[in-house]
C-alpha cells in the first residue's frame, strides 16, 4: 500500500515549516521569521500509528510577489500539489486573513484532494480574535493548531487519520500510536538523512551511497544537484545564498543507487551572518558528518582558496571519503597550466591527498558528470575497503626495511604488528616495542607508503600506535 502524501501549503512565514518538523519528530527543516526561508521543498516519512504517510513541506506561495526565486519556489508548489492526497492549507490566525489567502484558497479548489484548513499561531490572544474570519474560506471548519507549542496536533492527526480511513478500508488503527503529551507525533522507526536510515525495501540495492555536496556559495552545487537527477528539483540563481536547507534525495544515478544531499554555501566564518546563513552554515557540516563522500565542488577562477582548504581539512577530520570536482571548466582558458597549478596546490596544502584525481566538469552543460561519478564510486570502494593482515605485514617489513623505524636512547623502536580494526574509513593500528611516540614525520611516511601502495586514494587514512604486552618493554623516561 502506497503512503498517502501531504503537502502543507500556503503563504510565507505562516509556521509550514514548524509543522513539517513537529510531524515528523525531527528538526529538518530550518525554521526563521524570515519570510521565504524555504525555497525548495522537502519531504520525510512519518506514522499515524501503523499507517505510513509521506509529508512534504513546501515553498511559500505568494502571488504578489515579484521576485524570482519566490516565483520559481512557488511555481514548484503548485506542480506538487498535483500528486497530493491531502493538503494542509496553513495560514496564520495572528496575522489575520489575507488577499493571500483568499486567492490561494480559491486555487485549491481545483485539486481533488482533501483540504485542511489550519489557523496556526493561535497561542496568542489576538490569532483567538482572528480564527473566525477563516471560515469565510468555505473550506470546512478551520483547524486551530500552534505548531510550535504543539496544541491542537492531536486533532488534526486524528482528522487525518479518520479521512485515510474513509478513502481505505484495508487497514485498522493500531493501538500502536504513540502521541506525547504535548501532540507531537512520536514514531520509533522513523529517521532522517541524518541518522543513517536509509534502506529502501523497494529498491534493487541494499546499500546507497550517502554523498554530500559541499562548496563555497555560488560554485554551482545546486546546478549539478539538478543535472545528476535530470530535472529541476532545486531553485537555482546567480544570487549566493539561494540554497538555504539541505535538500536530500534518493536516485538511481547511471545505475547506482545514491542518497544525495544539497546543501547552503559555506563562507568564512568571519563574513557569515547571524541567523538564518549561520544555521545554514551548520546544517551542512551536519551533513558532512554522515555523509559517506564528500564532494568538494570548486570555481575554477578561485579553486582551493584558503576557504576551500578549510573545508577540505575538516573533511578529512571527520574521516569522509574525498572528491574534488571544479566548475564551470568551460570558462577556463588555459585549462592545461590551470591544471597543473591545482595539482601543484594539492601537494603544497594539501599533503594528504596528494594522489587526489581532480575532476573538471561543467554543471550547467551537463559535461564530465560520468567521469565525476566514477570518482565517487571509486572513493566508496576506498572507504569501506579492508587490507588482509597478511598483506599488511608482509608490506610493514619491506617498509621497515626501505627505511628503519628512529632510535630512542641508543635502542631502536621495533614495529612488531599491523592490521587493520575498521574501515570507514580505513583505520589502522601498528603496535611497537616501546611506550614511546613514534615521530610523526614517521607516521606520515607509513600512511603515505599505505595510500601509495595499497591505492588508497580519495580517502583519510588514520593510523593508531600502540604498545605490545612485552613485558620486558622499555619505558621511556
Amino acid at each position: 500500500m502506497d503512503a498517502f502524501k501531504i503537502i502543507i501549503a500556503g503563504r510565507p512565514n505562516v509556521g509550514k515549516s514548524t509543522l513539517f518538523n513537529r510531524l515528523v519528530s525531527k528538526k529538518v527543516s530550518i525554521v526563521d521569521d524570515v519570510a521565504g526561508t524555504t525555497r525548495d521543498y522537502k519531504e520525510a516519512k512519518f506514522n499515524i500509528g501503523p499507517i505510513p504517510f509521506v509529508l512534504f513541506d513546501t515553498a511559500g506561495v505568494d502571488s504578489s510577489s515579484h521576485d524570482y526565486l519566490n516565483k520559481e519556489a512557488g511555481s514548484k508548489t503548485k506542480l506538487l500539489l498535483d500528486s497530493a492526497d491531502i493538503i494542509l492549507f496553513m495560514t496564520d490566525a495572528k496575522a489575520g486573513l489575507t488577499a493571500n489567502d483568499i486567492e490561494f484558497a480559491d486555487y485549491l479548489r481545483k485539486f481533488k484532494a482533501k483540504v485542511f484548513l489550519l489557523a496556526n499561531k493561535m497561542e496568542t490572544k489576538i490569532a483567538k480574535e482572528g480564527y473566525w474570519d477563516f471560515f469565510s474560506l468555505g473550506i470546512d471548519n478551520p483547524i486551530p493548531i500552534s505548531a510550535s507549542h504543539g496544541s491542537g496536533i492531536t486533532d488534526l492527526l486524528e482528522k487525518i487519520r479518520a479521512h485515510k480511513e474513509t478513502m481505505t478500508s484495508d487497514f485498522h488503527f493500531g493501538a500502536n500510536q504513540n502521541l506525547a503529551e504535548n501532540g507531537q507525533l512520536m514514531d520509533e522507526d522513523q529517521s532522517t538523512w541524518l541518522e543513517d536510515e536509509q534502506i529502501d525495501l523497494n529498491s534493487k540495492s541494499d546499500h546507497k551511497i550517502k554523498l554530500a555536496i559541499i562548496g563555497r556559495p555560488n560554485v554551482g552545487k545546486s546546478t549539478l544537484f539538478n543535472s545528476i537527477l535530470g530535472k529541476r528539483r532545486v531553485v537555482t540563481s546567480p544570487k549566493s545564498g539561494t540554497t538555504t536547507d539541505p535538500i536530500e534525495v534518493n536516485t538511481n544515478w547511471l545505475d547506482d543507487f545514491f542518497q544525495i544531499v544539497d546543501t547552503a554555501g559555506i563562507r568564512r566564518a568571519g563574513k557569515v551572518t547571524k541567523g538564518l546563513e549561520e544555521f545554514s552554515v551548520w546544517k551542512a557540516f551536519e551533513v558532512i558528518k554522515y555523509a559517506e563522500i564528500v564532494l568538494m565542488l570548486l570555481d575554477s577562477e578561485r579553486a582551493l582558496d584558503a576557504q576551500d582548504l578549510r573545508i577540505i581539512n575538516h573533511i578529512s577530520k571527520e574521516g569522509r571519503g574525498l572528491v574534488l570536482a571544479v566548475n564551470k571548466w568551460d570558462k577556463e582558458l588555459n585549462k592545461k597550466d590551470r591544471l597543473a597549478k591545482l595539482k601543484s596546490k594539492i601537494i603544497s596544502s594539501l599533503p594528504q591527498f596528494e594522489d587526489l584525481p581532480i575532476i573538471t566538469i561543467s554543471a550547467l552543460k551537463n559535461r564530465g558528470i560520468k567521469s565525476l561519478k566514477s570518482a565517487i564510486i571509486k572513493s566508496h570502494e576506498n572507504w569501506v575497503r579492508r587490507v588482509p593482515t597478511a598483506q599488511l605485514n608482509q608490506w610493514l617489513s619491506f617498509k621497515i626495511l626501505d627505511h628503519p623505524p628512529p632510535m630512542i636512547r641508543g635502542r631502536r623502536i621495533k614495529l612488531k604488528y599491523i592490521t587493520q580494526v575498521k574501515a570507514r574509513p580505513p583505520t589502522f593500528v601498528l603496535f611497537s616495542s616501546y611506550k614511546c611516540e613514534l615521530p610523526k614525520s614517521y607516521q606520515r611516511y607509513l600512511v603515505n607508503g599505505l595510500r601509495k601502495d595499497f591505492k588508497l586514494y580519495s580517502v583519510s587514512i588514520r593510523l593508531n600506535i600502540r604498545v605490545g604486552n612485552n613485558p620486558y618493554t622499555y619505558q621511556a623516561k
